[in-house]
């Protein structure tokens, strides 16, 4: 996982998954092995996709697919130190690791063991940036 290090980031100073934009032409699975390279110096292959999550505030909306990465390669460093910083989380007690949003913990729990399709939402609402997430059940 990476911890941001800019105080503007809702998720400073928090273990969150690597990731990032696709490129113009890009394959959702190309981005996440360049992305999780660019931040973490691993090497990530034989891809699953696990999930979606849409995440809302007033002024910004993202939709982020999650895959789990069946095989990784390489050592883990930081590419860019005055941005982030990166990190091996045991997933062993996560749930108890307040380093980690609990929309993640959930998300994670939701993804590895009931071994369904992720289905989300977070939402950030001001002026006091509460957050609420929900995990979408069946079919839309």
């Amino acid at each position: 996982m990476i911890k941001k290090l800019n105080p503007a980031y809702k998720t400073f100073q928090k273990y969150i998954p690597p990731g990032g934009h696709v490129e113009f032409s890009e394959k959702l699975e190309e981005a996440c092995i360049r992305e999780v390279e660019e931040e973490t110096g691993l090497i990530v292959s034989e891809l699953e996709l696990k999930g979606t999550v849409t995440f809302l505030r007033k002024d910004y909306h993202s939709v982020c697919f999650f895959f789990l990465a069946h095989k990784v390669d390489g050592v883990l460093f930081s590419n860019e130190p005055d941005k982030q910083s990166s990190h091996w989380v045991e997933l062993e007690g996560i749930d108890r690791n307040e380093m980690v949003p609990g929309y993640h913990k959930d998300f994670l729990n939701h993804m590895l063991n009931e071994n369904s399709f992720l289905n989300a939402r977070v939402e950030w609402f001001s002026p006091d940036d509460r957050v609420e997430w929900t995990i979408v059940e069946g079919k839309l």
